[in-house]
């Protein structure tokens, strides 16, 4: 009986020492499933941070393709338009120079008449289309022709009629002239490459001063007291001005002067400011894949007005103004004093929006950086200065001769940072650091 007891007891034990065993370890499979769920969530945190942060690039990248592909159907529009006006002009050319040949033909003809009827006993001749001339009695003429002078009153009339003449060949030469100038027009037209405008973009509502109607620029003489200069040595993307105080404020008005020198055979990107959404919400650059000399002023991308910069590109200083005012969109473009290019209807009603980045010397195609080496600016800026207003032109041509800043500038070089091998360079007068 007492073996009995002792073999229950001992099994009563066993089985209380097996469920003891059993929850002790579901106790630690617990644990190491807690510890497996804790690490499967990080993980998928992990996993979604890293999704969102791609998702981000994604879209920005998708952002920065459709403002390209909207740049892009922008200049091909341009282009066609382009296009489509050399063909008007082709056509209207063609229609005027038939009728032109044979104007000069006819012009031909009545010159030599005129030159014949000149010579004395020719007198008779009339131009044609014309009123007829009094005729000269004949008696005068042949004793002019038998050499007895005629009388007085006859020899006056013979002047005049001679005057006459006179006045009708100035009149066709005038005539003549005109259409020459008309067939070498269509010459030159007939000679542009396609693809290549042979005058500057001319837009709606703009009046556009065309370069063959301009004279020389006059050089600038000595200038000084324009503060510091900033030096562009080379295209390289990493040689770039931050101007990192940026716009506190939207601009719905704005005026950017500067001196300006390069070398180089397009000018460049002289101010570039972009923000999250745009990275072309005020831009003036030109490059090297551009309309030869030519710049883009760009103000909330894909608006733009391609302005002439030809008289910039001969490595001496040139003093350049732009302005530009919401209210009715009007623009002004200055180069040492004179007004190259105006228009109105440029973006009316639109606000540059403040908090972006604004750099100089390179072109930003996204927001501070992805710099392009053919839109670089090579050579000198100085005394850069950007207002939230558009200078009146007595201000401008202040600026232009040395005579100090007008009040009221938002930026200047002072405030720019410098990378690269961008260099800052203090000069008396502006000659002394070409």
């Amino acid at each position: 009986q007492f073996r009995r007891f002792r073999e229950v007891t001992l099994s009563q034990l066993q089985a209380i020492a097996g469920n003891y065993n059993i929850s002790y370890n579901i106790d630690e499979r617990f644990r190491a499933l807690a510890a497996q769920d804790e690490a499967v969530a990080a993980a998928l945190r992990d996993t979604e941070a890293a999704l969102r942060a791609e998702l981000a690039r994604v879209a920005s990248a998708t952002a920065q393709l459709r403002r390209k592909v909207r740049r892009l159907e922008g200049q091909m529009a341009t282009w066609g338009e382009r296009q489509e006006l050399r063909d008007l002009l082709a056509n209207l050319t063609r229609r005027l120079a038939g009728p032109a040949m044979g104007s000069r033909r006819c012009l031909r003809q009545e010159l030599r008449h005129l030159r014949e009827a000149a010579r004395p006993g020719a007198l008779a001749w009339e131009p044609q289309g014309q009123a007829p001339l009094r005729e000269l009695p004949e008696q005068p003429v042949e004793q002019w022709a038998a050499g007895r002078p005629p009388k007085a009153k006859k020899l006056q009339a013979w002047h005049r009629q001679r005057g006459r003449l006179r006045e009708e060949g100035e009149r066709l030469l005038d005539e003549a002239g005109n259409v020459a100038e008309l067939q070498e027009a269509a010459v030159r037209h007939q000679d542009v490459a396609p693809g290549r405008p042979a005058t500057a973009q001319m837009f709606p509502s703009e009046a556009r001063i065309r370069q063959e109607q301009l004279p020389a620029l006059e050089q600038p003489g000595t200038i000084c007291g324009v503060g510091s200069v900033l030096l562009f040595p080379n295209s390289s993307v990493e040689n770039v001005a931050v101007l990192r105080a940026g716009l506190r404020v939207g601009l719905r008005a704005l005026s950017l002067c500067t001196w300006v020198s390069t070398p180089a055979p397009y000018l460049g990107t002289l101010l570039s400011y972009a923000t999250e959404d745009n990275d072309n919400k005020l831009v003036v650059h030109g490059w090297d894949r551009g309309l030869p000399g030519s710049m883009h002023f760009v103000i909330g991308d894909p608006e733009f007005r391609e302005l002439p910069v030809t008289w910039l590109l001969d490595g001496k200083w040139h003093h350049l103004c732009l302005t530009w005012s919401s209210e009715q969109g009007k623009f002004r473009f200055y180069v040492d004093r004179r007004l190259l290019a105006a228009g109105s209807g440029f973006q009316q009603g639109y606000e540059i929006p403040a908090g972006g980045s604004l750099v100089l010397g390179q072109e930003q195609d996204e927001l501070g950086g992805d710099f392009d080496p053919s839109e670089a600016f090579v050579g000198r800026l100085a005394g850069l200065a950007l207002w939230s207003r558009a200078l009146v032109p007595g201000e401008v041509a202040s600026l232009a001769t040395g005579q100090g800043l007008p009040p009221g500038a938002l930026l200047t070089l002072a405030d720019a940072s410098l990378q690269g091998w961008v260099r800052r360079v203090e000069c008396a007068c502006l000659e002394r650091c070409l």
